[in-house]
């Protein structure tokens, strides 16, 4: 099947929905339940919702195992996350969809029940259109994205061979002019605050295979702990609480040579030694982590990703500003790139980066 092909629901699809059987209908807008033949099979139990899991996965009658998995939010808080823990410890259980319902007004720590391993959460009363392509994309990339033992497999995305030429040569030579600079960062890094000098997180890049972001430490060292309370300041927050990308402004977790670093984006220098792996190209579309690589929902925009991953790139050197640009002005630049990169397009990326950076620190 295509990567990016629409899901047809020419058969009917089940979806086991726990503890929601006394609402489900009243959770989505319309008739659309009918109209994309969901089957809901109900489980208030969260033993019975694990045996009839793995039962499906042997069903002699040919259904096929569910579309994906809805729960009542406050099931799985009363089940101390043990049915979501055990699904996800399970080598073919895992790559079912799961996602979790809540009420409106109910506050959740959404980033901390996705590192445990949720999918998404919704909050009553659902846009089904909008869950359906959610669960769409998850049904086609999750296992690529969320596995990470088989993560690096992704999509067979290849690096043209004279970008990679002068990937390697260009960093090579970059990290040799660079050397005294990289080595007075990082002993800033050390004397200024406790912790690492790099800051390693897992992005999805290139044809979505993960790897090891790598990037000077600009931030305190239980940064990510402390996302969550900081999640209303997300500069491309929307009303709905959701966004594709994350970014604080006056974020209070970065350190002192960390808003140097940051303002002259001297921390994105280590990633010269993910060019050297492969892992990334000198121009490309940006890495994303695996939230906000999971936000791609519609099978456009997830188009993005057959571009190779870069240090700089169409956002960058926009002259809009890269903080500036919408969600979908981002995307768009993306899956620009994704279409029409060449050495030549790349050449002139790599200069207009410098003034464009200049352009930032004025």
């Amino acid at each position: 099947m295509n990567a990016f092909s629409t899901l047809t629901l020419t058969d009917t699809r089940r979806i086991l929905a726990i503890g929601l059987e006394e609402n489900f209908h009243e959770l989505v807008y319309g008739n659309e339940l009918e109209k994309r033949q969901i089957e809901p099979i109900f489980i208030d139990n969260a033993f019975r919702a694990y045996y009839w899991l793995e039962a499906s996965l042997q069903d002699a009658t040919g259904q096929q195992s569910p579309y994906a998995i809805l729960c009542d939010h406050h099931f799985l808080e009363a089940d101390d996350f043990r049915l979501l823990d055990a699904i996800r410890q399970h080598p073919e259980l895992q790559v079912i969809p799961f996602v979790s319902i809540t009420d409106a007004g109910t506050p959740i720590d959404a980033r901390a029940c996705l590192s445990r391993g949720l999918d998404d959460c919704y909050t009553r009363p659902v846009d089904w259109a909008d869950l359906h392509r959610r669960l769409e994309f998850l049904n086609h990339h999750k296992e690529a994205i969320l596995a990470e033992d088989s993560a690096n497999e992704g999509l067979d995305v290849r690096i043209p061979l004279g970008k990679r030429i002068f990937d390697i040569f260009f960093a090579s030579t970059a990290i040799l002019i660079l050397s005294p600079v990289l080595l007075l960062i990082a002993l800033l890094i050390k004397l200024g605050s406790k912790g690492p000098i790099i800051y390693k997180s897992k992005r999805i890049g290139t044809g979505y295979q993960q790897f090891d972001f790598l990037k000077f430490r600009s931030m305190v060292v239980d940064a990510d702990a402390k996302l969550g309370q900081l999640k209303h300041l997300n500069h491309y927050a929307d009303t709905s609480g959701k966004a594709s990308f994350f970014k604080l402004n006056n974020d209070p977790r970065i350190t002192k040579v960390g808003k140097f670093i940051r303002k002259t984006s001297l921390d994105e220098l280590p990633q010269l030694f993910n060019v050297l792996r492969g892992e990334m190209s000198i121009v490309g579309n940006r890495p994303l982590p695996l939230y906000e690589a999971e936000q791609m929902t519609r099978d456009d925009w997830a188009k993005r990703f057959l571009a190779p991953a870069g240090l700089t790139g169409l956002w960058q050197v926009n002259p809009k500003g890269k903080d500036n640009l919408t969600v979908e002005e981002r995307i768009d630049l993306d899956i620009e790139y994704a279409e029409s990169h060449n050495l030549w397009l790349d050449i002139k990326i790599i200069s207009r980066t410098l003034p464009a950076m200049i352009q930032k620190e004025s």
